[in-house]
């Protein structure tokens, strides 16, 4: 019983952290709240539905297909609605980005209607470990999550990319008299971000019904988790998604919807005591 707690607190945790790093890429250089990220991760999940149900190909190739073509969505919102707003009032980028979530919502719900599908899992059976019995598609999720996770770390902390990222995120002005291309770095990281969302869409597909309006808790839960772990902190999205991960997938199974309440009680808690987060500084909007 116990290990099957900690195997759906994992799952949950995992799917926490790929939106939550998303989310945080994009607001340490865009600096705005990407409500349309769950839509993306909505999509990302729909287009592997579609080439794996429908059209025939394999999961991993579908899921290929569903990173590049979130990815390309993604730059065409930075190109045609983000970066023209860059010096406009916050409200303006918001209200955007709101926008094009709606869009994409309402689209989705035109073309595969609102009834939920489901996403054949590549990975079938079941693990018998410690006692405990565990599908292995949950197994590839935890797999499959901690891999992007570490891919994406490892980019940020130890590649050139990765380095420069982080200069505009520090300081923008700076980054850019030292010849750094900011329009590029900003389509690169929407990029990267829109394709981690529908990296997370593909892995939890399988695990959970795919329909137009999932995209929604994942986002709200998201911004919940980058605001505890400290708004444009990786590691602060690494650590508050395992925190809340765990928080739920132990509640549930022993106090059912309390930990709802208790999910939020240390929520507070935490504002109380760090008000910029676990591991957040202090930032403005602008």
């Amino acid at each position: 019983m116990l290990e099957q707690v900690l195997i759906n607190s994992l799952v949950l945790s995992g799917t926490y952290i790929l939106i939550a790093s998303g989310l945080t890429l994009i607001f340490g250089i865009l600096r705005v709240i990407n409500f349309a990220h769950g839509a993306l991760y909505m999509l990302g999940a729909y287009i592997v539905y579609t080439f794996l149900s429908l059209m025939g190909a394999n999961y991993f190739l579908s899921t290929l297909i569903a990173i590049i073509a979130t990815a390309m969505i993604g730059m065409g919102i930075e190109t045609g609605i983000l970066h023209p707003l860059v010096e406009k009032p916050l409200l303006a980028g918001l209200g955007a980005i709101l926008g094009v979530a709606f869009i994409i919502e309402g689209g989705a719900t035109m073309i595969w209607g609102e009834e939920n599908v489901a996403i054949k899992s590549p990975f079938s059976g079941v693990l018998h470990f410690l006692g405990a019995t565990v599908s292995w598609e949950r197994v590839a999720a935890v797999v499959l999550s901690a891999i992007i996770v570490v891919g994406l770390y490892y980019w940020i902390w130890n590649t050139k990319q990765g380095y420069i990222i982080r200069a505009v995120a520090e300081n923008r002005q700076v980054a850019s008299l030292q010849g750094v291309n900011e329009k590029r770095i900003r389509l690169l990281v929407m990029a990267v971000a829109s394709g981690v969302a529908a990296a997370a869409g593909a892995i939890m597909g399988p695990l959970f019904y795919v329909n137009p309006y999932m995209g929604g808790p994942a986002v709200f839960k998201g911004l919940l988790i980058i605001a505890i772990g400290g708004m444009g902190s990786i590691n602060g999205s690494v650590l508050a998604g395992l925190i809340v991960g765990f928080v739920e997938g132990v509640g549930y199974s022993y106090w059912g919807p309390l930990t709802e309440i208790a999910s939020f009680i240390l929520v507070i808690l935490i504002f109380i005591f760090r008000p910029h987060g676990l591991l957040g500084v202090p930032y403005e909007f602008h």
